[in-house]
């Protein structure tokens, strides 16, 4: 950790990283100025005025400023400027005035808008005072200038030049040299000369000439035509405008005297030069150390050094201080340090020289600064342990030099009290009861007085009244009952009275009665076993070799059962993993020091693992722990694993021979085998980090193969011996990942795995419940599962996200015996759920001795045995439903079809055309839907069965569509507006709505396709488009409009039929009648009742699903009914063609008889009793007349172009202006 302790050091690195963060990031125009400001010029020296500061650099005014810049100068002298370059736009104004009354003058050189202005020669001002001026009315992301001021005397440096030589006296204050006429061009031909004699000469003092202005003609070839001459540095002309008004570097002579020449030649001439010349004092030497420089008598001290000769290092630590030289064990400990630098430094902890650091679960670093430059660092240690005991050490170091502080603690150890017996136990009643408790570590006691051990029972401490023994020494206490009772049961606890910390120790004890049945003594697996009450659960030490808690239930009929040692842990195994976690909380960063102890951990491991025939549950339980704490250490020291030490041991835990104890760890734990992947996978990126070299590892459980590629040129396939195997006879399980595009164009190393053993002793959740949905229903059941594969891993140097194309996975079936009911899943490991996930996977192929998986991610693989649940009883009746009504619509529409194409030259016409088509997209939809929708297995097969089902329904929909346009531009648009029907009826324009009606649904499907193609494109067990991915919405969504499309056709149709005479002067029960006369006919023609199925889209509503699956499955049979029973041309063309067919038609001939007489009788009866109304009746009679003479002469208009070319006699809908018949057929 690294800082800066020098307060104002910081605030100035501070102030200059935010100024130069301003000039990277902000906006050309935040510049702002001061709104008046005065310079004062002193003599003969340049002065310069740029803005914005960083100018040209930097550019940009804010808008509205108003600023002015006051050049001030004795009255003696007048000011002379140069606008060296200036940038400005239309909405800027920029002003140079020369003196402060109203009457000054204004430079027309200096104006905007300008790109880039500039002023040929210097501006002599006749004042000694002059204005800059700035103003803008808006921003200006461009805007900036340069200007430079000089104060001349003009009296005093006319010509002032000689060939004999002028002498001059330099002293302390600058004194100056002008080209004659200056700042006016030179005169040609002119040679002058100067001495420069210093007032003081001495060892200690120095001449110094610098230039404020040069301006001289060179000529060709860098050869100085005009020049000036200063005698022991040489010669000068300088012809950049830039050094116009610019001081140069300073120069240095003795302290003698000095000649000065200035040379012109008889050609151009400049604006010539100002020098200045002075004496200064030579800096004594300085005796700096540490690579200090020495500047003005002063030490420069290099980085990490200070003092007046750089002799002390920079770096300080002001004091260390600890909260407390002597800690109990397990409390909070913490040190302080102040530390104080003008460099940069860094902060590290060490104890007892090794280095400790953040990534300890018990320590915490930080700091802080002071406001007086020093900062605070602060080791807070949460809980401090035995091997914390020792020197701690601070070290600050810039880089450069480092300090040290080191402060010494004690830690004394944690109180451990021991209960004899050790574990809750059962004693029948009248038996004497003896417990004794002790200090296991009287040191603990240190710096303690006036303590003893208590006893409770069940909180209450009065227990020698109740009758208890007790018997104290120093360390020791015996509570003895010599007749127990039930009343004795209880907990009893012991702890030490004075002890600061809450250490206590307690047992259980049960007097039971005599009769009462209990677990007799007896010993198992090496392991005494106390006598229990029935019904409870006995713990006790394990075996010598072990440490741990071993548990074993006395059940209620009294007898013991099988012990449970899952806690029970080999002493050596138990003592690498406290050393490992040890390692881990305290955070060493010692490379060393942690490879060490993870080689010894390993190395002891291996031993043990490998002559063990049978690992215990205890072993590896600790095994684990074990391995994930290697990954952690080494991960956070950055240390290298023995990786073929740490495979071998990974082998030997994996091994099949500790299956059984693999199944006690799974089912009494919360641990399982997943946690050895987890560090696999960790382990795998440690190891591409540090791009290992080429590594492969074969055991007898798992093969792992490390290597490098190129996957934009080369693909991965792994296991590589499996190259040349023939799939077909002897299946292998390999994964191979295709070149993959646009990831990435450099080698990268990959860790790929195959666990062979590890799919057997994973858990296998059989008792879980998981949820079946299907497009209907959601179905939970207890099923059964299981891995019927080896595992493959791969893991890249960098992440590939998405893969394109996919991972491609083969997997051998280890069983290939499994029940037909059985279906293999291709499922990926989820270390969260700790469960196998079916995300980013999907089943290519499948046979019965290998399935093949392609997979979009990078993780562990395997195919999962999964049973197909079968149907509920509301789904089989639904499908039952379904599938019986299909077939009847399929017969019904193949039909009407037949019917139709026999009476083709009657009745072909446009409307027909397109009611052919709608038959033929619904048979094909229904063939395929109900043959192939269940055929999932193939996955190229199974996206065709879906594109092709998604196409031919949308193309149902759309002929749907384009037979409700047909009706609403032959009816509605007929009825409102007669010249648009006429146009619209004057040619046949059925090629248009068959191409929209295949046409646009393609173009739809097809975009589905490519849009979701192995992105979820269709349900998991259906070939049908799929909710989560979103692909059904495709469907959906086209539905819904040609749903609301038709509806707005049939209400305008309704409206049709209501507006007509005789709907108007019906009853409420006739419209009612009619309406759903007409809603009858067009609803299963239009395609309405698939509102249903869009309704029946919830899984809980099944009324809708019922409702659908009836109304859509007898659609076949509503079209047969509306267009050929109700059609009475077809059944005059039936029955001409067929005259055996012609009782079909008697029904529905008697029907409009019997209605045609009744509506006549009816007629003559109103009119008999009209002949007896008042007089006004024969004028109503006459309007009545000439009404209904208009209407006779619009019908006539009317049928003159709604008559189909075919010669269809039957009247249009429009003549509801006339008494509507029964037989019309629209």
């Amino acid at each position: 950790m690294w800082f800066d302790s020098s307060q104002s050091t910081s605030k100035m690195n501070t102030t200059l990283t935010i100024l130069l963060l301003a000039v990277l990031v902000s906006p050309a125009y935040v510049q702002h100025c001061e709104r008046r400001q005065r310079i004062h010029l002193d003599s003969y020296q340049s002065t310069k005025v740029v803005f914005p500061q960083q100018f040209p650099v930097q550019k940009g005014y804010a808008g509205n400023l108003t600023c002015v810049w006051e050049i001030l100068t004795e009255s003696k002298f007048r000011i002379m400027v140069y606008p060296r370059t200036w940038t400005c736009g239309d909405m800027t104004v920029l002003n140079l005035f020369y003196g402060l009354s109203e009457m000054a003058e204004i430079d027309d050189c200096v104006i905007c808008p300008s790109e880039k202005g500039f002023c040929p020669n210097i501006i002599q001002t006749r004042s000694s005072d002059a204005v800059l001026e700035l103003i803008t009315y808006s921003n200006d992301a461009k805007g900036g200038f340069d200007f430079r001021f000089m104060a001349i005397n003009a009296t005093a440096l006319v010509d002032g030049c000689s060939s004999v030589g002028m002498i001059m006296q330099a002293d302390r204050t600058p004194n100056y040299i002008a080209s004659p006429n200056f700042p006016e061009a030179y005169p040609s031909e002119k040679n002058c000369l100067w001495l420069i004699e210093p007032v003081i000469q001495d060892d200690n003092t120095r001449l110094v000439f610098q230039f404020q202005s040069q301006s001289l003609e060179k000529g060709v070839m860098t050869k100085c035509t005009d020049y000036v001459t200063i005698e022991g540095l040489g010669e000068f002309c300088e012809t950049d405008r830039d050094k116009i008004f610019q001081p140069s570097e300073k120069m240095y002579t003795e302290n003698t005297e000095t000649k000065v020449t200035f040379v012109s030649d008889f050609g151009f001439s400049e604006s010539g030069f100002v020098l200045s010349f002075y004496i200064e004092d030579i800096a004594k030497p300085c005796l700096c150390q540490h690579g200090g420089t020495c500047k003005n008598e002063t030490c420069l001290c290099s980085m990490g050094y200070k003092g007046e000769y750089c002799e002390k290092e920079s770096i300080e630590i002001l004091f260390m201080n600890v909260s407390n030289q002597i800690i109990r064990e397990e409390n909070p400990v913490w040190f302080t340090a102040e530390t104080t630098d003008a460099y940069r430094y860094e902060i590290q902890w060490f104890r007892n020289g090794i280095m400790v650091t953040d990534a300890a679960t018990r320590y915490k670093m930080t700091s802080s600064a002071t406001t007086n430059g020093t900062t605070i660092n602060t080791l807070n240690i949460s809980r401090a342990y035995n091997r914390d005991e020792g020197n701690w050490t601070i070290r600050a170091s810039n880089g450069v030099t480092s300090i040290e502080r080191q402060l010494t603690i004690k830690i004394l150890p944690r109180l451990q009290l021991a209960m004899l017996p050790q574990y809750d136990f059962s004693i029948r009643s009248g038996d004497i009861l003896n417990l004794k408790c002790s200090v296991v570590n009287p040191i603990s006691l240190s710096g303690l007085s006036h303590g003893s051990l208590v006893w409770l029972k069940d909180n209450q401490n009065n227990l020698k009244a109740a009758g208890y023994q007790i018997s104290n020494t120093n360390t020791t206490s015996t509570l003895e009952s010599s007749s127990t009772i039930p009343g004795n049961s209880g907990i009893y606890t012991c702890y030490y009275s004075s002890y600061p910390d809450p250490v206590r120790v307690f047992i259980r004890v049960n007097v039971t009665e005599k009769e009462q049945k209990m677990c007799p003594n007896g010993t198992a697996e090496g392991i005494s076993w106390s006598s229990t009450i029935a019904g409870t659960i006995s713990k006790t030490s394990c075996s010598k070799d072990q440490i741990g808690t071993a548990t074993r239930l006395c059940d209620s009929e009294g007898k013991w059962r099988n012990p449970n040692l899952v806690n029970c842990t080999d002493k050596v195994f138990h003592e690498a993993s406290l050393k490992l976690t040890a390692l881990r909380e305290d955070g060493v960063n010692n490379t060393e020091e942690v490879e060490k102890a993870v080689t010894n951990t390993l190395q002891t491991m291996k031993n043990l693992t490998s002559t063990t025939a049978e690992m215990s549950a205890g072993d590896i339980q600790s095994s684990m722990d074990i391995i994930e704490a290697v990954v952690d250490v080494t991960s956070l020291s950055g240390a290298t694993v023995e990786k073929q030490v740490f495979f071998e041991v990974v082998d030997n835990v994996l091994s099949k021979n500790n299956s059984e104890s693999w199944s006690a760890v799974n089912t009494e734990t919360t641990k399982d085998a997943s946690a050895i992947m987890k560090n696999m996978d960790k382990l795998s990126e440690q190891i591409l980090k540090k791009n290992d070299t080429k590594f492969n590892f074969s055991g007898a459980n798992f093969e792992l193969s490390i290597d490098q590629v190129n996957v934009e040129e080369e693909g991965i396939k792994f296991p590589t011996k499996n190259d040349n195997s023939d799939i077909t006879e002897n299946p292998a399980t390999f994964l191979e990942l295709p070149k993959q595009t646009s990831k990435t164009t450099t080698e990268m190393n990959y860790v790929a795995v195959i666990y062979k053993t590890i799919s057997d002793i994973l858990p296998t959740d059989t008792n879980s419940k998981r949820e079946n949905l299907n497009t209907r229903t959601e179905v939970k059941k207890t099923v059964k599962e299981y891995v019927n594969s080896d595992i493959l891993s791969l893991t890249t140097q960098r992440d590939l996200g998405e893969l394109n194309p996919p991972l491609n996975l083969t997997f051998y079936h280890k069983n290939q015996n499994q029940s037909n009911e059985l279906k293999p899943v291709c499922v990926s490991w989820n270390f969260t759920t700790k469960r196998w996930s079916e995300k980013g996977c999907q089943k290519f192929s499948t046979s019965g001795k290998s399935t093949s998986c392609l997979c979009n991610h990078l993780t562990n693989f395997a195919i999962l045995m999964r049973p197909y649940i079968p149907e509920t009883e509301d789904e089989s009746s639904l499908k039952t439903l379904s599938f019986v009504g299909v077939v009847i619509s399929i017969a019904f529409i193949v039909l009407t079809f037949t019917i139709f194409t026999v009476t083709w030259k009657q009745m072909k016409n446009d409307q027909n055309t397109m009611l052919l088509n709608l038959c033929v997209s619904l048979v094909l939809s229904y063939i395929v839907f109900i043959t192939a929708v269940e055929k999932t297995d193939n996955e190229i097969l199974c996206s065709a069965v879906t594109a092709i089902i998604h196409y031919l329904f949308l193309v149902t929909f759309f002929s749907m569509l384009g037979m409700g346009v047909y009706y609403f531009m032959s009816i509605t648009v007929t009825y409102y507006a007669m010249y648009v029907a006429n146009n619209f009826k004057s040619r046949s324009r059925v090629h248009w709505f068959l191409l929209g009606a295949w046409g646009i649904p393609l173009v739809i499907s097809v975009s589905t396709l490519a849009g979701f193609w192995k992105k979820g494109y269709h349900l998991k067990h259906y070939c049908w488009l799929s909710v989560e991915s979103g692909s059904l919405f495709l469907f959906i969504v086209p539905v819904c409009c040609t749903i609301v499309l038709n509806l707005v056709v049939i209400i305008s149709l309704i409206r049709v039929l209501l507006a007509s005479s005789v709907m108007m002067k019906s009853s409420l029960k006739k419209k009612a009648a009619s309406g759903l006369r007409s809603l009858g006919t067009l609803l299963p023609v239009l395609g309405v009742t698939w509102l249903f199925g869009i309704l029946a889209v919830n899984k809980n509503a099944d009324f809708f699903q019922y409702l659908f699956i009836i109304a859509n499955s007898l659609q076949g049979f509503f079209i047969f009914v509306s267009h050929v029973v109700l059609n009475k041309k077809l059944m005059l063309s039936l029955r001409t063609q067929y005259p055996s067919l012609g009782a079909l038609t008697s029904f529905a001939e008697t029907s409009r008889k019997d209605t045609t007489v009744s509506r006549s009788q009816s007629t003559a009866s109103d009119t008999l009793m009209k002949q007896y109304k008042k007089k006004g009746f024969f004028s109503k009679c006459r309007r009545l007349n000439k009404r209904k003479q208009e209407g006779a002469n619009k019908l006539k208009t009317f049928d003159s172009f709604s008559t189909e070319r075919t010669t269809d006699n039957s009247r249009s809908v429009l003549e509801e202006k006339m008494p509507l018949r029964s037989d019309s057929n629209i």
